[in-house]
């Protein structure tokens, strides 16, 4: 492998993660927006709870490493070494301040004379706040009390009790006040900005966390990658995210009609493609079409591929062996009141012929079914179901079959032994990956191998586009005649190459 080629590989291996996991996220855009507004709302109303008004008063002293220079006048000139010995000086002052028991007692005592109040060491350390200011030998002090008189009281205190302080500690040096004690005003309020920030934060976090839990519990499929990854199946066409917009019309979504959008036609048109290549190589003319749970729009595929061949001109006939819930007509848009397809024929009702309906606006023919049936697995499992298969692969180019799911109930696997090959449809988050491997399981114990899987509802924003290319199509929803899950229980399948 060339050097470039290598390269990009790794480059690919290594962005699919982070593209899953952005997607991941970006999937639940609006849990994380809930989160962080509940949060950053609830640091909010706690500060504003926990706020209580506070009072600042603030006092500088300016640090010089000498009190007068040779000649004995004031200290006019400063060297390198004397603003070295003053920055040091500034520090030793600063800790003086902070720490000293001397300092603190002497503090102690001014304010007590100036208010008749003791406050304890502790109390009047916790007011201070004591800076080194950047650069420079500056002290800065701000004493911050809720009672407002207090603050500007100690600050007054420590410019009155300092000099008898650093008189005997830095006898030498030149501490004088830069800026007077100012009189107490109203603090700024910083706990509002800090409560909110971390509320915005705490919530994000939870919202990342909880979503990459349950994404690790559901463990949905999210890309072709993962098909591939799992199963090692052939990716028939990736079918991308269509939004109806006739909401209450979803199901209609057929290659007939424009407005579906050009990708969407064309991704049948190469499903099309295959199924011929597949005939000439294989002799394949008969398919199975299944998934593994509901709403993951095997219907409206297998409807899509009929009428795409029936559109070349081929002789099509489109089968309805869901017999729990029929929903070719639906999907057509069209209405067959009173046929039951495949059960009338097995029950000796109907012949192959009279069942079988021609649809001159699509130039397809249909074997389906009105209505549901009372038994519908032993129809299936008949030997007249076989001789059904039999004589539509006799008298037509291509048969397709809309399946049950496989991962719900048996009809499929049953199914599957009368055709030449299956397709397997999966739609992307609607499905956990060990509900994907418990369908395959079971349609791989027929005598039908599998042609290949359709990826269906494939995204298409940016994230999605970076790694796979896409068609277009939303499923419609398959309904609650099966439940809105199943049990799978803890079978577990190893990976099938």
């Amino acid at each position: 492998m060339a050097y470039e080629e290598k390269r990009n590989l790794d480059e690919d291996i290594g962005l699919e993660p982070i593209l899953k996991f952005m997607r991941q996220l970006l999937s639940k855009w609006w849990l994380i927006i809930m989160f962080i507004a509940i949060f950053s709302i609830s640091g909010f109303g706690l500060a504003k709870i926990t706020y209580n008004e506070e009072f600042s008063s603030n006092l500088i002293f300016n640090v010089s490493n000498k009190d007068r220079d040779i000649a004995g006048t004031a200290a006019t000139y400063t060297t390198a070494s004397d603003a070295q010995a003053s920055t040091t000086i500034a520090t030793n002052f600063k800790t003086l301040l902070e720490r000293g028991n001397d300092f603190i007692t002497a503090v102690q005592a001014n304010v007590k004379a100036q208010t008749g109040k003791t406050y304890s060491k502790e109390q009047l350390r916790g007011m201070m706040n004591i800076e080194l200011v950047a650069d420079t030998t500056l002290i800065d002090i701000t004493a911050t009390s809720e009672d407002k008189e207090l603050a500007y009281i100690v600050t007054t205190a420590i410019q009155s009790v300092y000099s008898d302080i650093v008189k005997d500690a830095f006898p030498t040096a030149n501490i004088s006040v830069a800026d007077s004690a100012t009189k107490s005003e109203l603090a700024a309020d910083s706990s509002t900005l800090i409560y909110t920030a971390a509320g915005f934060i705490i919530g994000a976090a939870l919202a990342v966390i909880i979503i990459l839990i349950s994404a690790k519990i559901q463990n949905k499929l999210l890309s072709t990658e993962d098909i591939k990854n799992n199963f090692n199946i052939d990716i028939i066409a990736t079918v991308s995210d269509i939004k109806n917009k006739k909401k209450n019309d979803r199901t209609k979504l057929l290659i007939t009609d424009r407005n579906v959008g050009l990708p969407f036609i064309e991704t049948f048109k190469l499903i099309r493609t295959k199924l011929e290549n597949a005939k000439l190589k294989k002799g394949y003319s008969v398919f199975a079409i299944t998934s593994s749970t509901e709403s993951e729009g095997k219907t409206t595929c297998s409807t899509n591929i009929a009428l795409s061949l029936a559109k070349s001109g081929k002789s099509v006939l489109l089968m309805d062996a869901d017999l729990r819930k029929p929903a070719v007509c639906k999907t057509l848009g069209i209405s067959i009141e009173g046929e039951k397809g495949i059960y009338d024929i097995v029950k000796g009702n109907k012949t192959f012929e009279e069942s079988v309906k021609y649809i001159e606006k699509y130039n397809l023919y249909l074997l389906v079914s009105s209505a549901a049936v009372a038994d519908p697995s032993e129809t299936l499992a008949s030997d007249t179901m076989a001789k059904i298969v039999e004589e539509a692969k006799r008298n037509f180019d291509y048969v397709i079959i809309d399946c049950p799911p496989a991962g719900v109930v048996a009809d499929a696997a049953i199914v599957a032994n009368y055709t030449d090959t299956i397709i397997f449809v999966t739609a992307e988050e609607r499905v956990a990956i060990p509900q994907i491997e418990y369908a395959l399981s079971d349609i791989m114990t027929t005598k039908a191998d599998i042609f290949g899987c359709i990826y269906n509802r494939a995204g298409t924003g940016t994230l999605k586009v970076a790694t796979e290319k896409a068609g277009g199509y939303f499923s419609n929803r398959y309904g609650g005649y099966y439940g809105s899950s199943y049990y799978y229980g803890s079978r577990h399948h190893k990976k099938r190459k």
